[in-house]
C-alpha cells in the first residue's frame, strides 16, 4: 500500500502485477480511439506542436499517435529482446511526419545552415533545408544537399526518434553535422 497506513481509507493500493497495467494501457488506447473516431479528422484540437505547420486538428493527433505507438512498440520489442521494424506505410508517413512535428517545433538550428536528404530504400526521399529560421521540407528531392542518410524507411524513422545509431545508416556528408541534425530535436 501507498500512504499512511493507519488509515485505510487514504491509502492507495498497488496494481496486482503487470497485467493491471496492461488492461489499464489497453482501456486508455480504445478511450482514444474513440474519441478520434468521434471527432472525425477536421475537428480543430490543441496540440503541442502548435508552432509547426502541421495542421491542428484531430487527425494529426491520430497520424501523431500511430507514430508514437510504432516507436514505443519497438521499445517494448527491443526490451523483450526481438525488435521487429516499423511497418513500411507507418515508418514512410512517420518520417514526413517527425519532419513537420519534431523539426517544425525544435526551434532555430544553432548552426550553419545546411540541406540534407533522407533516402528510402522504398524509394521515397525528403529533402530538409535546416536554417537559424528552423527546418522546411524542399519539394523536389533533386536539389544539391550537404549529407544524406540512407537507410529503409523503419532503420530512417527510428533513427530519427534516437531508437538506433548514426551508424545503422549508409551516410553521405559530414558525419557531425548528420549526427547533430539527429540530436537537434531535443526529444528527452
Amino acid at each position: 500500500m501507498i500512504g499512511n497506513g493507519d488509515d485505510p481509507d487514504t491509502c492507495l493500493r498497488r496494481p496486482a502485477g503487470p497485467d493491471h497495467l496492461l488492461t489499464r494501457s489497453a482501456a486508455a488506447t480504445e478511450e482514444l480511439i474513440a474519441a478520434l473516431r468521434a471527432a472525425g479528422p477536421a475537428v480543430d484540437c490543441w496540440t503541442w506542436w502548435g508552432d509547426s505547420d502541421v495542421p491542428q486538428n484531430s487527425g494529426a493527433v491520430a497520424r501523431h499517435q500511430v507514430q508514437e505507438a510504432a516507436v514505443h512498440a519497438f521499445d517494448a520489442q527491443l526490451a523483450t529482446g526481438t525488435p521487429l521494424p516499423v511497418p513500411e506505410v507507418v515508418a514512410l508517413d512517420g518520417i514526413a511526419e517527425f519532419i513537420g512535428v519534431s523539426h517544425g517545433t525544435a526551434g532555430p538550428w544553432p548552426h550553419d545552415p545546411i540541406r540534407t536528404a533522407l533516402h528510402a530504400t522504398e524509394g521515397r526521399s525528403w529533402v530538409i533545408d535546416v536554417t537559424e529560421s528552423g527546418s522546411r521540407l524542399v519539394p523536389d528531392d533533386r536539389h544539391e544537399t550537404d549529407a544524406a542518410l540512407h537507410g529503409s524507411a523503419s532503420e530512417l524513422l527510428l533513427t530519427l526518434y534516437g531508437r538506433l545509431p548514426l551508424d545503422t545508416l549508409r551516410t553521405e556528408g559530414d558525419r557531425t553535422t548528420l549526427q547533430s541534425l539527429l540530436n537537434w530535436p531535443d526529444l528527452s
